[in-house]
């Protein structure tokens, strides 16, 4: 609403001269305004001046705000009339009615106000007062009220002559002094609050923020102030809304946006804003920024929560529902009402919902709620209820209680979910659980037996037990389709049919074809069944009368039948019970096929243990008898050689000197063979043996040949075992004697270890011997010191690992000498401690294909004109190796050396090898 007067521009030109506006509360004006009210007796009362665009109030009591619009309020009345205006109820007049200081704050009902008009005669505001009531003056308080007026008049005159009068006085300096100081003040109180504070110009322009402001954003002062407000705000159309409405006048209060920070990151604030306006034009916004960051990421949260929760309960089928305790008014949701097979549409009450649930379960449900609400606990249970088609369902139901602050339970909230294909599974998993167990413990009593007549007796036993059958039997099936019955476990009350042969005349070839492709045939009643009379017949004369047939099948072909009977009446059989047999007339295959290849292979080892018995014998027996032939033949052969070599010619020499070479490598050949047919049965018992001894007594035994090829020895801590010492020793000494002969052009070097193979129990890492090395033949430093076995033999030899190692493995070829090819990934068996001795060279090495053929009796890689020997030392380290239940190979490569190495076991009595594989 726009007003025009006559002189306005002189009016407001005399208003200015007082230099009144915007100035800071007085005392004078305060006192004056406080009197209207009091004399009145009014809420609210005010000196007002009327700026060209705003009522500004100089003092005011009981109104909140500094300023309002001019086209607001009733101060026009007073200029219009230039005298008093009492307006006893402003909505008795339909046009004051709709005003806005009436419909809105400050809600004008009662106004008086006096014009304050100079001596010039200028009307330059109002001395009024307000009230929210209708009221009436009275004529000395309106009096009063033209008194308060003229002394209003009387301090803007006062004022502007001070003002003319003493504008440099020292009051005026102290006063812009002071007012210096206070604005110091404000600036550093804004400056440093903890509040975003910044001023936005009318064109968008960023023109002032406190440093809590550039803080939360991350900016610095140049990269904010001078700047649009829109490169900071994230959403274009919310600083356009904001501008418009400041534009507006509109005052913001927490009014929400998101800000961009100088790392990229998003912050949420709250901004308060109002206008700072100057002679009507948009001088800059006035804006408080707070970080609410946290609370949007916490509302943001709840809200997704609260998503998530809904899409799980529908997810999840879950039934929600509320009950009022006192009056049983029941809240379900539909998917509750789902749960109970309920009608969508209709209400139910407390009665319907426990009318659904199973008879048997009621009470238990009840009990559950009330122990819940006494205890102030959670509330489960799992029932049935009984849907309307008759099917039952499981429910499960979970409930809190909601208590007063008495503590008495008022209502109870909950949910509940149709678990019954959970209930259903749990049933099939407990039957399968079940059948798991009593088909393991079956399996374990057919197992702990590797006697065919004890394996049938158990499986007979269990399955009438476990089934409660009349009966139970197995069939053994001939070709023909005849049989004999081997075992079975029947019932008291009917007929025992162990050990018959018997022919169903209808059981056919095709029947034996099915049976054989896994056929399995369940009989509910004989009576009932579609089956041949003469099958009927049959089946009647033993009782029966419900019959359930596996096959048990070895191989490919079908051995007989695991066949249970129900006499009494019929029967159906579960799956479960067809499942079970299924899997045990399986077992019982497995059985019977381990029955017959442990009795072929019992044979072959009977068979293997004479035959080599027989070669010991004959090669002991053998060698024995030739010691005396060719100890007379080697004497006369000397003897001619010593009488007669004057008076033979030179090829008779050769001759004669051949003869007795031959006759020597035979005497050495011979004594090989007879200490390789003593290993077994010449050997000392196993006692408490010190390595060291052990292989000092080796080296005293090569002193000669160490001597001769200046070769260097040197061993680790080595260990106490059980074994046979005079064996341990010729170990030692045909390895050690080995990596001498096979030696290249450098003077040889052999080095000696041990490693222990301890229990996963013991500690890994313990040190079982001191350090300290011992060096023969050219003295050198030792190249180690007693370890641990490990998985990985790699620290025998750093430049040649061993594939890897398995202790106790089975060799590929024990029978016929050679070691097997270890392959790494294979775990060590933890059954007993054992000792890995290894005895590494840098020798010419052996290519890797023949690694296994040196350990075979008689096998030379070498000529004997180049290497000496009889290929039997490795043979005879073999077979003293597998006496002690160890095994031997070696690691090497063609001109790189090799390492030998073999196991002992470090327990008394140990089983040999043969024994631990068997």
């Amino acid at each position: 609403m726009e007003f025009e007067f006559n002189n306005e521009e002189v009016r407001l030109a005399a208003l200015r001269q007082y230099q009144i506006l915007d100035t800071e509360p007085e005392k004078a004006y305060d006192d004056i305004a406080q009197l209207a009210a009091f004399i009145c007796g009014t809420p609210i009362a005010l000196v007002n001046f009327l700026d060209e665009n705003r009522q500004w109030f100089k003092a005011k009591i009981g109104l909140d705000v500094p300023e309002m619009p001019r086209s607001v309020g009733l101060s026009y009345l007073c200029q219009e009339r230039r005298d008093i205006v009492i307006v006893p109820d402003t909505w008795a007049d339909k046009k004051l009615a709709i005003n806005p200081a009436v419909t809105d704050y400050p809600y004008i009902r009662f106004y008086a106000g006096v014009p304050l008009i100079t001596p010039q005669g200028d009307m330059l505001g109002t001395l009024c007062v307000i009230d929210h009531i209708p009221r009436e003056l009275n004529q000395k308080q309106i009096d009063a009220l033209l008194a308060l007026s003229r002394q209003v008049i009387s301090q803007l005159e006062l004022r502007r002559n001070l003002a003319e009068v003493c504008h440099v006085s020292a009051e005026q300096k102290q006063t812009e002094a002071l007012l210096q100081r206070s604005q110091q003040e404000l600036r550093d109180f804004v400056d440093n609050a903890t509040v975003g504070m910044h001023w936005v110009q009318a064109d968008g322009t960023i023109a002032w923020a406190n440093k809590a402001e550039l803080d939360l954003l991350g900016y610095t002062p140049s990269e904010y102030i001078g700047h649009s407000i829109t490169e900071f705000h994230v959403d274009p159309d919310v600083i356009d809304d904001i501008l418009q409405r400041l534009n507006r006048n509109e005052i913001l209060q927490n009014y929400e946006a998101r800000l961009r920070c100088k790392d990229g990151s998003i912050r949420y604030v709250s901004i308060n804003s109002n206008v700072f306006w100057e002679d009507g034009k948009f001088i800059h916004t006035r804006c408080f920024t707070r970080d609410i960051t946290e609370r949007r990421q916490v509302e943001i949260a709840l809200k997704e929560s609260e998503q998530q929760l809904k899409l799980a309960f529908q997810a999840a089928k879950l039934g929600s529902w509320q009950l009022a305790l006192q009056t049983g008014e029941l809240s379900i949701s539909n998917q509750c009402k789902e749960n109970f097979g309920l009608s969508l549409e209709a209400a139910y009450s407390y009665n319907d919902l426990l009318a659904c649930i199973y008879p048997d379960d009621r009470s238990y449900m009840q009990d559950s709620v009330k122990q819940a609400l006494k205890n102030k606990c959670d509330y489960e249970a799992e029932y049935r209820s009984i849907w309307s088609d008759g099917s039952i369902h499981w429910i499960l139901a979970r409930g809190r209680g909601i208590y007063s602050p008495d503590g008495n339970p008022t209502r109870m909230i909950g949910v509940t979910m149709d678990i019954t294909d959970r209930k259903s599974a749990e049933e099939e998993l407990k039957r399968q659980n079940l059948r798991s167990q009593l088909f393991a413990e079956i399996t374990l009593k057919i197992r702990e037996s590797l006697q065919l007549e004890e394996v049938l007796q158990t499986t007979v036993t269990e399955v009438q037990e476990l089934l409660q059958a009349d009966r139970v039997l197995i069939f053994r099936l001939q070709a023909d389709g005849s049989g004999t019955v081997v075992q079975e476990a029947v019932l008291p009350s009917w007929p025992v049919v162990l050990g018959q042969n018997i022919l169903d005349p209808c059981f056919r070839q095709d029947y034996i074809k099915k049976y054989r492709q896994g056929r399995v045939s369940a009989i509910v009643d004989i009576k009932q069944a579609d089956i041949q009379d003469c099958h009927r017949e049959f089946l009647q004369q033993f009782g029966v009368k419900a019959n359930l047939v596996v096959p048990i099948l070895v191989g490919e072909g079908i051995w007989g039948l695991l066949i249970a009977h129900q006499c009494a009446s019929p029967r159906h059989w579960s799956n479960f019970e067809l499942e079970l047999l299924q899997q045990l007339a399986n077992q019982i295959g497995i059985a019977l096929s381990q029955a017959q290849l442990l009795e072929r292979e019992t044979c072959q080892r009977q068979e293997l243990a004479r035959s080599n018995a027989e070669l010991e014998q004959f090669a002991y027996v053998a060698s024995h008898d030739l010691q005396e032939p060719l100890r007379m033949v080697t004497s006369y052969l000397q003897l001619l050689e010593r009488k007669y070599k004057s008076q033979l010619d030179k090829n008779a020499e050769q001759f004669i000197s051949y003869a007795v070479d031959g006759a020597r490598r035979m005497q050495s050949l011979i004594n090989d063979l007879l200490n390789y047919s003593r290993v077994s049965t010449r050997g000392q018992p196993f006692e408490q043996v010190d390595c060291t001894a052990v292989f000092e007594r080796a080296i005293a035994n090569l002193k000669f040949a160490i001597e001769q090829s200046e070769a260097i020895i040197t061993h680790d801590p080595l260990p106490v075992v059980m074994a046979d010492p005079t064996q341990l020793t010729q170990v030692f000494q045909n390895l050690i004697s080995n990596a001498i002969k096979f030696r290249q052009e450098l003077p040889p070097q052999i080095h000696i270890k041990a490693i222990r193979k301890i229990k996963e129990e013991e500690q890994e890492n313990k040190k079982l011997y001191p350090q300290g090395d011992k060096v023969f033949g050219h003295r050198q430093q030792g190249m180690g010191h007693g370890e641990e076995f490990t998985n990985d033999a790699s620290c025998l030899t750093s430049e040649n690992p061993p594939t890897a190692l398995t202790p106790l493995c089975p060799m590929s070829q024990a029978a016929g000498g050679a070691t097997s090819t270890i392959h790494e990934g294979m775990e060590f068996p933890t059954a007993f401690n054992e000792w890995l001795f290894s005895v590494s060279d840098n020798g010419i090495g052996i290519e890797s294909q023949y690694a296994e053929r040196i350990f075979v009796i008689f096998q030379r890689l070498h000529g004997r004109s180049k290497y000496s020997g009889t290929g039997i030392g490795l043979a005879i380290c073999k077979k003293i190796v597998e006496r002690h239940g160890g095994r031997i190979w070696v690691e090497s490569k063609q001109g790189q050396g090799s390492t030998f190495y073999f196991t002992i076991s470090d327990q008394a009595g140990q089983t040999t090898l043969q024994g631990i594989c068997n």
